[in-house]
């Protein structure tokens, strides 16, 4: 196996056990956890291309660099996005994992400051996508409860429920609202 490969199994799997193990220790806390599955529809085909320039001049990239970028952009699809100059993140109050395609938000849930939390952070993701011209494949969106007594509260995104799900999967890696 090529060491890119290497690389890209060994990222999911840090990011996979930081979000099992953030919420194993809320739940181990008698904290009901909700953990949101957004899904961006052909994410790295969606940017368009003078906003991620933007972006790129916005991270001190330089004049000639950029140009150079748009001139090879022009005409092509988008295929990647470099991790962080498309900042989603900015502002939220829950946990928000984030690798390539793959996004997950998650917070306590048995109160409702942080239910409120957590819808307040999908509306901010909302208004991000909008704003980078970006839209949620909103059937493809999942929550999954866990913990004991999660009051499995309903969130929405652009105005549509999201649906409840016993199981979903995450970069490879299966999980479920007992945590098995």
């Amino acid at each position: 196996m090529n060491n890119t490969k290497q690389t890209s199994k060994l990222a999911k799997l840090t990011i996979n056990l930081y979000m099992i193990m953030g919420v194993i220790a809320l739940v181990d806390k008698g904290r009901a956890t909700d953990v949101i599955y957004p899904d961006l529809g052909k994410a790295f085909n969606a940017v368009p291309h003078d906003i991620l320039v933007s972006k790129l001049e916005t991270h001190g990239f330089d004049g000639w660099t950029t140009r150079w970028i748009r001139n090879w952009l022009d005409g092509r699809t988008q295929r990647a996005a470099v991790n962080g100059l498309i900042k989603m993140d900015s502002g939220t109050e829950c946990t928000l994992s984030k690798f390539a395609n793959d996004t997950k938000l998650w917070g306590t849930a048995d109160m409702l400051e942080g239910r409120d939390a957590i819808q307040r952070d999908l509306d901010r993701l909302e208004r991000w996508a909008h704003a980078n011209l970006m839209k949620f494949n909103k059937d493809k969106c999942k929550v999954l409860h866990m913990g004991w007594g999660n009051p499995k509260h309903k969130y929405s995104l652009g105005g549509e429920w999201i649906e409840s799900s016993p199981m979903e999967k995450g970069l490879g890696v299966l999980a479920d609202e007992k945590l098995t």
